[in-house]
């Protein structure tokens, strides 16, 4: 079963209008200064072809964004035990009047045509198999700013994932360099599967370390992979890759109780 799943036109109408009803909570994704940035919102219901969301409120440590015409945001909610993703264009500011007469200005954007529904197995982390490799490599900035070739300037940091999902992995590193990255960080990554040599690209977001043995283990999350065509090809790959690992580890497990 894929995991992006294609909703149709009745689906994504009757989960919009429920989402209305019971104001559930929605997150937007937008691009901005070369990173994903993700603010808070909530569903409030529909005015003819526009979809009503609450204005984002300003968040420590995030950098208020400012919704123009025509812009295309990621948005993504959950329901029913699923997270539902979809890309919409915004249409501008209105006002909506509330009970208590109060009157509010809200984002309006168009109306989804096309959303997926992300199946939950896709989050289920991973560990790499001891007969498995994956390879990673990674430098400052998102993929957009990867470098020609290494360099002080410019540092490519390496190391061996040790596990990994959909939304994120943990990799083994003895680089001395990559101990300077800082939580927050963004950074573009390059991971290689196996001697097959299947490729694929991600941002992502340093957010800890720890020690392992004289080398270094750092966790990352992924960024932006439901948001772009391309990114959603390599969520696809990375998935596929979680359930091969997940069953060549039960096989494993069943071989050493026999």
């Amino acid at each position: 079963m894929a995991v992006l799943q294609e909703l149709a036109a009745d689906q994504i109408a009757e989960l919009i209008e429920m989402a209305g009803q019971r104001s559930i909570p929605m997150l937007i994704t937008v691009r901005a200064n070369n990173t994903w940035v993700n603010l808070h919102s909530r569903a409030l219901g529909t005015r003819g072809s526009h979809l009503l969301l609450a204005m984002p409120p300003t968040e420590e440590d995030v950098p208020p964004h400012e919704f123009v015409p025509a812009e295309r945001i990621g948005v993504s909610f959950k329901l029913k035990h699923h997270k539902h993703i979809f890309a919409v264009t915004v249409v501008g500011q209105e006002r909506i009047t509330f009970d208590d007469g109060a009157e509010w200005p809200v984002l309006a954007v168009v109306m989804p045509t096309r959303m997926q529904r992300l199946q939950r197995r896709a989050y289920i982390r991973a560990d790499v198999p001891p007969n498995r490799i994956v390879r990673a490599s990674l430098w400052l900035g998102g993929c957009d700013c990867e470098p020609a070739g290494a360099s002080p300037e410019h540092p490519v940091h390496f190391g061996t994932v040790k596990n990994i999902s959909a939304g994120g992995l943990q990799l083994e590193t003895d680089s001395a360099s990559a101990c300077d990255l800082e939580a927050g960080d963004l950074v573009g990554m390059r991971l290689v599967f196996g001697t097959s040599g299947e490729t694929v690209y991600a941002d992502a977001q340093f957010r800890h370390r720890e020690p392992s043995g004289g080398k270094t283990l750092m966790g990352f999350q992924f960024l932006g992979l439901t948001e772009t065509p391309d990114g959603r090809v390599v969520l696809q790959v990375i998935s596929a890759k979680v359930a091969e690992f997940q069953k060549a580890g039960a096989r494993n497990d069943s071989f050493r109780e026999n």
